[in-house]
């Protein structure tokens, strides 16, 4: 998929975002583990990341120095964090300065696609968010499905 089609399904998350009044989508990988990733950066990552997309179209990844290269390179994000070490502390202070109340994660009874979140990460995010309520959280699995339905090479 070529980074132009990627950025237009960036522009539609952040439409669908909107519609959905949800401020930001937050998906966790490690190794390319989420299966959306071809449909929302392509790009893989080594070390841990998470990439968040906001209602107001703003575009952050959170990598290790190890992938900062490529993410930067793919022109898709705003702005790219690193950690060196440890994940948690960026993640939780970038979600803290979002403010978000409403967050998207990954995670689906219905779509393996829209479900790439593991049991264990949500519980680490849930722990290492404690100022986030739990319902706060919520599927992402309308966004992307639309987000692969505008897709104009499906």
């Amino acid at each position: 998929m070529k980074y132009v089609d990627l950025k237009n399904n960036l522009q539609n998350a952040s439409e669908l975002l909107q519609n959905e009044q949800i401020d930001l989508w937050l998906i966790f990988t490690s190794e390319g583990s989420d299966p959306c990733l071809p449909y929302v950066t392509g790009v893989e990552t080594v070390g841990p990341g998470a990439f968040l997309f906001t209602a107001d179209n703003r575009r952050l990844a959170i990598c290790s120095t190890i992938d900062a290269q490529d993410i930067r390179e793919c022109g898709l994000f705003d702005e790219v964090r690193t950690y060196q070490g440890d994940l948690e502390e960026v993640l939780k202070r970038t979600v803290k300065e979002l403010g978000s109340s409403k967050i998207a994660l990954n995670f689906s009874e219905n779509h393996a696609i829209a479900d790439g979140l593991t049991v264990g990460r949500f519980r680490w995010l849930k722990e290492m968010l404690p100022f986030v309520p739990e319902e706060a959280f919520v599927s992402s699995e309308d966004v992307l499905l639309r987000i692969i339905e505008k897709e104009p090479s499906r």
